[in-house]
């Protein structure tokens, strides 16, 4: 008898243990950060005006244009040379927004004492107080707005 109330006692703390574990776990919507936080709109801002800005290079070179082949093949090398440029600070944007979202999961996660964050779109079911998106943006945002790192 006594056996069978340590390991029933043992079986419990087992069990509580492994539902406070569980606690530490959460997930967030990335393409909600992606979209919804001010330092995403910020890089989205940035290479929406560096698309406008290559796109109005290449009409106005187009513009000045001979029809001969020559200058066909020039526009096309100054086309590509834009897309190309475009792609590269979308990269180089892409690059500091991951950077700052990893810091502020990090810092997230310490503050929150969670051991693990997972993206939504990897969890195939999650209590909704598991998700974290809304509580993770406002830090995220609030961060972003008292930190000198900005997007640029």
């Amino acid at each position: 008898m006594k056996k069978l109330l340590s390991l029933a006692v043992a079986g419990f703390l087992m069990l509580t243990f492994t539902l406070a574990k569980a606690a530490d776990i959460v997930f967030i919507d990335t393409p909600t950060i992606v979209n919804d936080s001010k330092a995403g709109k910020d890089a989205q801002k940035l290479l929406e005006e560096a698309g406008k800005k290559a796109q109005a290079e290449i009409e106005a070179k187009q513009k000045t244009l001979k029809q001969d082949q020559k200058s066909q093949e020039e526009f096309q090398a100054f086309a590509i040379q834009k897309q190309q440029e475009v792609l590269k600070r979308r990269d180089e944007l892409l690059g500091q927004f991951m950077n700052l979202v990893q810091k502020n999961l990090d810092a997230f996660a310490k503050a929150k004492n969670y051991s693990l964050i997972l993206d939504k779109q990897a969890v195939l079911y999650g209590k909704p107080e598991l998700d974290k998106t809304d509580e993770f943006l406002k830090f995220f945002d609030s961060n972003y707005e008292k930190s000198p790192e900005k997007i640029k």
